[in-house]
């Protein structure tokens, strides 16, 4: 952990990459109130958040989706500083799934309780786990021991969507287990069958799935179809770095810099000929997603640099609408381990004003990337938001959004079936960013949407609720704008994660 020495001797806060701070810092913040499906014992399945307090009234929270019949912790994410009012906008989120405060030792118990009984059939938790972990406490007997049931009968009880998912779990439920557990297939999916050759599947899956309880209507196991397939193919990147200004690479690489960079820094490029640093940053960017674009070096791993992040930042000051902006374009191209490494959960205020300065005139620019294929979902929402935010900035444009957001519904409604351009959660992101922006005009449009049951509504709420607040004038926005001024976002990194 690196640390640079003020003149007075004093020292700067140490730079922590988020997933830094939630391993060194997360479990020194106070547990506040906590909360669970009411129905996780009928389910089967539910969401366990846990959430620290930081000590200016700001929230932390991690999001548990537990299985406790059969794979344990399913998903799992965290975010770090949220205002009040984006941690009720959240909760309100999850209220179409009917949740009940709970105490600490409650959730801990589900979670910790639903990984050791999904261990004993071979299924480790969901990667997301590794990190939000630290949103717990330790499992130790420091935490009270309450005896919960897991399984169904006794039995792991798999729940899979199609026999595809069911293809992930089953040879390692066998391999374990024996024939020791059952399998529910709730929709069949005729292009995915089992390998009737490999020896490790069940010879007659449909055997087992007389298990005589409905799930199909429970909001917590609701199939909302395919994930998008991370698939892109990159082409070849700059292999030699070039650039005008030598002291603006290093500047970026002390690890002093890491988390964010300093006003006498920003100023002395900003000092430069614009169209010189431009060319510099471009160029960084672009050889430092050739050097991490297929894996993450070990020596970056282990030293944090916030090169990429910083220099995107930057760019929205000195970049233009063609080269500069099809270089962030091409960031967002990035797998999620490039994605998570470079942004984490700072990826907002890393990414959306830069592309808002760069792109906010080019909105077909950014229609033609999220018409593209197999890409991360979650870079996509970053250019889901840009309308909202020309909506924000330029109402006089409200019309041009209103027609933006329109033509994507009409795209997303089309490409949903094949989950490769758009997913659930681009789906649930884009709705969400429309009610943002209080765009009541799209009802129509919407209702389309969501009669495709394909929308998330964890991620924008159910459409009684979207429609609720669209055709409510008085239902304020929790919208704010993104800060767009250079200084102010380098401290906003800082506020994030000191």
């Amino acid at each position: 952990m690196s640390k640079k020495k003020k003149k007075n001797g004093a020292t700067q806060m140490p730079s922590l990459s988020p997933a830094k701070y939630l391993k060194e810092k997360a479990r020194s913040l106070a547990i506040g109130k906590c909360y669970i499906s009411e129905d996780i014992e009928t389910c089967g399945e539910g969401n366990v958040i846990v959430t620290r307090m930081h000590k200016h009234g700001k929230v932390s929270v991690g999001v548990f989706l537990v299985d406790i019949f059969c794979l344990g912790v399913k998903d799992a994410f965290y975010m770090l500083r949220m205002e009040e009012y984006e941690f009720e906008h959240l909760k309100e989120r999850f209220a179409t799934t009917r949740t009940r405060e709970c105490s600490y030792e409650e959730a801990h118990n589900w979670i910790y309780g639903a990984i050791a009984f999904a261990e004993e059939g071979g299924i480790n938790p969901h990667p997301g786990f590794t990190l939000a972990q630290y949103l717990l406490e330790e499992d130790t007997d420091d935490v009270p021991l309450i005896e919960y049931d897991f399984g169904k009968d006794g039995k792991h009880l798999l729940i899979a969507s199609s026999k595809s998912e069911a293809n992930k779990y089953v040879p390692t439920l066998k391999k374990n287990l024996g024939d020791n557990f059952e399998v529910i297939i709730r929709a069949e999916d005729d292009e995915d069958e089992y390998d009737e050759n490999d020896p490790d599947f069940f010879d007659d899956v449909d055997e087992m799935t007389s298990f005589d309880t409905d799930f199909s209507d429970s909001p917590m196991i609701k199939s909302y179809g395919s994930d998008m397939k991370y698939t892109y193919v990159h082409p070849d990147y700059p292999q030699i770095l070039t650039v005008e200004n030598q002291w603006v690479l290093e500047d970026l690489l002390k690890p002093e810099n890491a988390l964010a960079l300093k006003d006498t820094v920003v100023d002395e490029m900003l000092a430069l000929p614009k169209e010189s640093l431009r060319k510099d940053l471009e160029n960084i960017i672009m050889y430092y997603i050739g050097l991490t674009c297929d894996e993450i070096p070990q020596e970056l791993k282990e030293n944090y640099t916030g090169v990429v992040s910083n220099a995107t930042m930057m760019l929205a000051e000195v970049g233009n609408d063609s080269t500069s902006l099809d270089v962030v374009l091409e960031l967002l191209r990035q797998s999620p381990d490039f994605y998570d490494y470079h942004f984490g959960d700072a990826a907002p205020e890393i990414v959306i004003p830069t592309l808002y300065k760069l792109g906010q005139h080019k909105l077909d620019v950014l229609m033609d990337y999220l018409k593209e294929e197999g890409l991360y979902t979650y870079a996509k929402i970053n250019v889901l938001k840009i309308g909202e935010e020309v909506n924000f900035h330029n109402p006089d444009r409200r019309e041009e959004v209103i027609d933006w957001y329109h033509r994507l519904i009409l795209f997303t409604i089309d490409a949903l079936p094949q989950s490769v351009c758009c997913d659930a959660t681009v789906a649930g992101f884009l709705v969400n960013y429309i009610v943002d922006m209080g765009a009541r005009e799209l009802l129509p449009s919407l209702k389309d949407l969501f009669a495709t049951n394909m929308v998330d509504i964890g991620s924008c709420g159910s459409w009684e609720s979207v429609k609720r607040d669209l055709s409510n004038p008085a239902i304020q926005s929790y919208r704010e704008s993104s800060e767009l001024d250079i200084h102010k976002r380098f401290k906003q990194l800082v506020e994030m994660f000191n």
